[in-house]
């Protein structure tokens, strides 16, 4: 039979060849990993089918049904058609089946239940597919970025406290659909989308659907703006669709995407104003500066918490609590009340490993997800990819015992690097998005379900995929997760760790998204030593990123695809060849063969090359008798041969194939 034909396949947005990949019959594991990648067999065997079969019977005889309520069963069932049936067609007769039996049915359920309780509302109404029976909600996390990164350096413990900031972010845009779900008594199946801050939830279009998203969306404000001084906000929009929208869905996500755009210029608008008037007073913060006035020595925007001896604030300390946890911890448990031990949107969430497990029938959590590991059961009924890497101490060096387990700082991560010791930040995020998923799949095939998959594949990637490699690789353990999920990666680890992450990563991405030329990333990458501010440093990566992006070719057309390295911008095969270059000089310099100084001196070449292409000015071309005179002094064609003929080779100005990188090359060496 037919294998499921990978989503990415099918993604186009130019003339160029694309090649149709599948995927193996095998379950979502984190063993499994390396095997989600999609192959060029299109054919499965019966057998494959049945070990997979029998793996999903197996864990429907463990479970024992008695301790499940109906709700609960279902949402067991959920994850179980997750692990399972991620992989299988949901449709194998059809020419290309690319859609997945598991986002099939989520989307057909969430359907149904949609049509079930619009039409008890409307028992005398003729339904037909332009009923407007539905309305998709959409949210967007906004100010992440200042909000992440408003931490001081010189406050200790910044690595434990970026890491939850970011984890925060991405449980704000998670609590916010379950308060939306139980707002309409819906199960998980309704949640659509949730990845990197976005989300959008699927509801019926009911006579008091405005008001309960109008509810929900105050009650997260008014908790934005009272604990949160406003840092953050969630805009939400709201549109009606029928069943046709949900055929031609990319229509639909066009119409609720500049819906979204707009309501970011009205944030927290439930706040300060009701019934078109200003609440005036909302726009004057009251004194919350106790005791001696001290303020946070973090983040300067909250009074100091009493007696706390680094001077932070219960929301930094919160941070430093949650920062610490995340590695040691399994599970995440889900409450439905603020009463718990970490407060979100009126809602609270717990860090929990096996023994807390015990006081689930005291605490009564809504939801518990295994963390990074497939495993459910009749208490832990789902799980959730988020990649929560943090390099510990053992993960850099040789520690005691007793130091197992402590996050490393910053500056033994910086030790970590060769040369120089130095930090390395990469951003990264997928090229052209808004394009694919407005024109990616043709108008007849961009269902609600496609949607669903590309969505969730992507997510596999950046979430589950990343937290494998970065757990996996020796090197890539030393690497710091600010953030990974939806389509884009924030990291920070020494310096030559992270370009040669990022560069397999890169690569990984193009072999997961089947080599479909059209989906590409992009990457920046810049260094600082490890006492810099954060938000400099993230300022510099941003701007590196958004150089990578405005890559163009020789015909001055933007084609993206690229990474910004020591301020230049390369494409991902050039990168690999400097790379290879830096590897054979290095071994050069370490065995005497080229000095330091002439390092030095052709860096200073290749920036006046650069110079040169750039502003056309003849003074810059002088490089040339310079890198003649250091060949001729330092370097001899009997002696040292390679290198001679290496240096050489760059005083040809039209030919040389190392000369446009000069600079790039010398300053990694």
């Amino acid at each position: 039979t037919k294998r499921l034909t990978s989503i990415f396949s099918r993604i186009s947005i130019s003339d160029k060849d694309k090649k149709r990949k599948h995927y193996r019959l095998i379950f979502l594991d984190k063993k499994n990993f390396p095997d989600i990648f999609p192959i060029d067999d299109d054919k499965c065997s019966y057998q494959e089918y049945k070990k997979l079969l029998k793996a999903f019977n197996d864990e429907i005889d463990k479970l024992d049904f008695s301790k499940l309520s109906p709700s609960q069963l279902v949402e067991w069932m959920y994850f179980l058609l997750l692990k399972y049936t991620w992989c299988i067609p949901s449709a194998a007769y059809k020419h290309e089946p690319d859609v997945s039996l598991f986002d099939h049915l989520k989307t057909t359920a969430a359907i149904a239940i949609c049509l079930y309780d619009y039409h008890k509302e409307h028992l005398d109404e003729k339904l037909n597919i332009e009923t407007k029976a539905f309305q998709l909600i959409a949210g967007d996390v906004s100010g992440i970025q200042d909000y992440i990164f408003s931490i001081l350096p010189q406050h200790g413990k910044v690595a434990k406290r970026l890491r939850a900031r970011s984890l925060y972010i991405q449980l704000i845009s998670e609590v916010v659909t379950h308060k939306i779900l139980h707002s309409f008594n819906l199960p998980l199946c309704n949640q659509i989308i949730v990845a990197g801050g976005n989300f959008y939830v699927l509801v019926p279009n009911l006579k008091d659907t405005n008001r309960k998203i109008q509810i929900v969306q105050e009650e997260c404000e008014k908790w934005m703006f009272e604990e949160l001084n406003a840092e953050l906000s969630i805009p939400q929009a709201n549109i009606e669709l029928s069943g046709k929208d949900l055929v031609n869905f990319s229509k639909a996500l066009e119409k609720i995407r500049d819906n979204l755009n707009y309501q970011k210029y009205y944030s927290h608008k439930l706040v300060l104003s009701s019934e078109d008037v200003w609440n005036e007073e909302k726009f004057l913060r009251p004194e919350t500066v106790e005791g001696d006035g001290k303020v946070c020595q973090s983040c300067s925007r909250h009074p100091q918490v009493e007696g706390d001896e680094e001077g932070l604030c219960k929301y930094c300390v919160t941070d430093t609590k949650i920062g610490s946890l995340l590695p040691k911890k399994k599970y995440i448990a889900f409450f439905s009340d603020p009463t718990h031990k970490f407060e979100i949107l009126n809602y609270s969430f717990e860090l929990w490993d096996d023994k807390d497990l015990k006081s689930v029938t005291k605490k009564n959590p809504y939801l518990i997800l295994n963390l990074n590991d497939s495993k459910i059961n009749h208490l832990v009924r789902g799980f959730r990819y988020i990649t929560t890497h943090i390099p510990t101490k053992e993960d850099i060096s040789e520690v005691k015992v007793e130091e197992k387990g402590q996050i490393a700082t910053f500056d033994e991560i910086a030790d970590n690097s060769e040369g120089d010791k130095l930090l390395g930040y990469v951003k990264a995020d997928v090229d052209n998005l808004g394009i694919i998923l407005r024109s990616g799949f043709k108008p007849e095939e961009s269902s609600i379900s496609r949607f669903a998959t590309f969505s969730r594949m992507l997510e596999t990637f950046f979430s589950g995929y990343l937290q494998f490699k970065l757990t996996n690789h020796r090197d890539f353990r030393k690497i710091y997760t600010v953030f990974a999920g939806g389509d884009d990666l924030f990291v920070i680890g020494p310096w030559d760790k992270v370009i040669n992450f990022i560069r397999e990563i890169r690569k990984d991405f193009s072999k997961f998204c089947a080599d479909n030329p059209d989906l590409t990333f992009s990457a920046g990458i810049s260094l600082a030593k490890h006492h810099i501010p954060i938000s400099f440093c993230v300022n510099s990566v941003n701007n590196a990123l958004k150089k990578a992006k405005d890559r163009k070719d020789k015909n001055n057309k933007k084609i993206k695809d690229g990474v910004t390295l020591f301020e230049q911008m390369l494409g991902w095969d050039e990168l690999e060849t400097i790379l290879i270059e830096t590897k054979r000089i290095i071994e050069w310099v370490k065995h005497g063969i080229v000095s330091r100084t002439l390092v030095y001196n052709f860096r200073q070449y290749g920036e006046m090359y650069q110079k040169y292409n750039k502003e056309g000015k003849v003074e810059y071309l002088k490089f040339i008798p310079l890198l003649t005179y250091d060949i001729v002094r330092n370097l001899s064609l009997e002696k040292q041969k390679d290198a001679f003929l290496w240096a050489e080779d760059l005083r040809h100005i039209e030919g040389s194939k190392n000369l446009p990188f000069l600079r790039t090359i010398m300053e990694y060496v």
